[in-house]
């Protein structure tokens, strides 16, 4: 279900507004807009600014007591449903005709390895290898992964997902997990074998992960 449906009717409307009104609203031209009073508006506002989906900014005024404008953060954009999967598969279709499998390869490879450079920072301040693993769990869950790491042995990890955020996309184009291995091995400088791929029935996709000293893991962690 859509984020934007889980809220109220009005907040629905009044953000429906914004959006249709990129420049910005006032309060009293919400009010007009949505038929209600203007602390009704204000009560929304208040809601929906406390969860990041708007923002506001003060009116330069000519005369007079200045106004607020209000405008959706890109949070607020983002409750609006885009079809990425669909121009995803788009791409990756026109991609497909145009390269051959060691150029897409290569092409999915940058595209992982670009992927880990916009987490980079928040995994490179860590020193050992378990932490590092543990932040890597932490964004693969904010990027909708159902993903845990646990030791296996005294000598490799695997990172295992329970779900794919790109199963169609994957389900289309097989060597679509090199992105996946490469977004990995990046942001952990380690080698990644995949184990298990739903996409080709197993359950789960299971990543192996092998640091270049073979530190051991000090504790599993999960997305809870």
């Amino acid at each position: 279900m859509s984020a934007l449906l889980l809220l109220g009717q009005r907040q629905q409307l009044l953000l429906t507004a914004l959006l249709r009104h990129r420049k910005g609203l006032t309060v009293e031209e919400l009010s007009r807009m949505l038929a209600i009073s203007r602390n009704a508006v204000n009560q929304h506002l208040s809601s929906l600014g406390g969860d990041g989906f708007i923002q506001s900014t003060l009116l330069e005024s000519t005369g007079g007591r200045p106004s607020r404008i209000y405008t959706l953060t890109p949070s607020g954009l983002e409750l609006f449903e885009r079809r990425y999967s669909f121009f995803a598969k788009l791409l990756l279709f026109w991609i497909d005709k145009k390269l051959d499998e060691q150029e897409l390869k290569d092409c999915l490879t940058g595209l992982g390895e670009q992927m880990a450079r916009e987490f980079e920072y928040r995994v490179t301040r860590h020193f050992s290898h378990a932490d590092r693993l543990h932040e890597v769990i932490a964004i693969m869950c904010e990027l909708g992964y159902d993903a845990n790491v646990t030791k296996i042995s005294d000598h490799h990890t695997e990172i295992v997902a329970n779900n794919c955020v790109f199963h169609e996309l994957a389900e289309q184009c097989q060597g679509f997990c090199t992105l996946d291995l490469s977004f990995l091995a990046s942001l952990l400088k380690a080698d990644i074998e995949h184990k298990e791929c739903i996409v080709k029935n197993e359950g789960r996709c299971c990543f192996r992960v092998v640091f270049p000293l073979n530190r051991l893991l000090n504790k599993p962690t999960d997305c809870s």
